[in-house]
């Protein structure tokens, strides 16, 4: 199906917009001006509160745009949807002909870039650097007690953030943004596109790895803007919206140098110059702080566990780069004074709340081959997210896994405290 035939197939099927729908629209569009900034506004909005979205809200907003007389950013919905449904790529121009649903066009750079296999190729970097090729290094769990590190010269530690890792390519003509599993993703806010750019023009193209995390009111760290909108909500600021972070760890690309040839000190130097620039002109970033003397490193376990934190990084500040995990020499290790599981979903219990599709997930690990209950988990998921964890759960009640946190367990071995992350992949 074409992207024109699909949009009036939808249109024709559509039933009254939700007061959901409505609501979001007004005090998470509006309020911000996102529906004024055309297809960018659709980006914004997905980046904050997309993750898990389903198709039929997309389309609910593309079609509640329309009906308010936003064509441009009910075209960035559109197109969205078209992707979700069909997993193809929206082809813009098929739009030209349809009189609801016009965009106005990003004019083309004068650098055309180059493509093999779909992919952009950025001159400048090495093959191991390109867009969607970059395997990022991985912390494993530590196999020595925390204090092992803190008093290790050799190793320096930095606060784990509680976010999704993102390496940032940047260039002046365009900026990636690639998740962990190297898949490109959209952009997460378009004030951190502005100041790449920025930056880009002024130092030269450049490669970040780091942290993109979802700060609330109260200063707690999120993986989505959902759930931290949900903490504002608790907290009693529904109209404040999350604020996006990114916190640079390093810089694996700088001044024409690739940097994953020289040592992690060198690459955690090169992004705190990096990361000066941007800082200076936006909260939208972070230089996550290196602790690298003994008395440092024991304050930043002293203040990880006293803020309640996820825990700590430790790297050997000589080593090489090494992508993926490495449990032979342990350049990258991570304590925790929180328990992360995978956990499958073995029933959701019901509630009397109007418009929750479910109160709590009952959840159970595998051990030998055996479910094994550990209890419920009943916060840490935004409303669309609750819909996505119903909507997966009946598609599929013996295979959907989510990654838990929890303070520990009890002395039954239930979860203790315990919070939805995501989805297992």
């Amino acid at each position: 199906m074409e992207y024109t035939e699909y949009i009036e197939s939808k249109r024709k099927a559509a039933k009254k917009i939700s007061t959901d729908i409505r609501e979001r629209w007004n005090n998470r569009i509006v309020t911000r001006g996102l529906h004024l900034l055309g297809e960018q506004g659709a980006l914004q909005y997905l980046a904050d509160y997309g993750r898990g979205i389903g198709t039929a809200k997309v389309v609910s907003f593309a079609l509640c745009a329309e009906s308010e007389g936003y064509p441009e950013i009910a075209a960035g919905f559109w197109q969205k949807a078209f992707e979700l449904e069909t997993g193809q790529k929206a082809l813009v121009s098929n739009l030209e002909n349809s009189s609801a649903s016009e965009i106005t066009k990003k004019p083309k750079s004068s650098t055309q870039p180059k493509f093999v296999n779909n992919i952009d190729i950025i001159p400048e970097l090495p093959p191991h650097l390109q867009p969607g090729r970059i395997v990022t290094m991985q912390a494993v769990d530590a196999p020595s007690e925390r204090s092992y590190y803190i008093e290790n010269s050799d190793y320096w530690g930095q606060p784990k953030r509680d976010g999704n890792r993102v390496v940032v390519i940047a260039t002046k003509d365009k900026i990636y943004y690639q998740s962990r599993s190297t898949r490109l993703r959209q952009q997460p806010s378009i004030e951190l596109e502005i100041r790449l750019v920025e930056a880009a023009t002024k130092l030269g193209s450049f490669v970040l790895d780091g942290e993109l995390y979802y700060k609330s009111v109260t200063g707690s760290e999120h993986r989505t803007g959902s759930q931290a909108a949900t903490v504002n909500i608790e907290s009693g600021f529904p109209t404040i919206h999350p604020h996006v972070v990114y916190g640079i760890f390093k810089s694996l690309f700088f001044k024409g140098n690739d940097l994953t040839q020289v040592t992690e000190s060198d690459r955690i130097a090169a992004g705190v110059v990096i990361g000066k620039l941007l800082a200076a002109n936006s909260q939208e970033f972070e230089i996550v702080p290196t602790f690298r003397t003994l008395e440092e490193k024991a304050l930043l376990a002293r203040q990880q566990e006293t803020e309640n934190r996820e825990g700590e990084i430790w790297i050997l500040h000589n080593c090489r780069y090494v992508g993926g995990k490495d449990v032979r020499t342990f350049p990258m290790v991570r304590t925790k004074y929180c328990l992360e599981l995978d956990l499958l979903i073995v029933g959701l219990t019901n509630t009397k709340v109007a418009g929750r599709p479910f109160s709590a997930i009952e959840v159970a690990r595998e051990i030998e081959g055996k479910l094994v209950p550990v209890g419920t988990v009943g916060t840490g998921f935004s409303m669309e997210e609750m819909e996505e964890i119903s909507r997966r759960y009946a598609a599929n009640p013996h295979g959907v896994k989510i990654k838990v946190r929890s303070q520990g367990l009890t002395e039954s071995g239930l979860l203790w405290h315990a919070r939805f992350l995501e989805f297992s992949s």
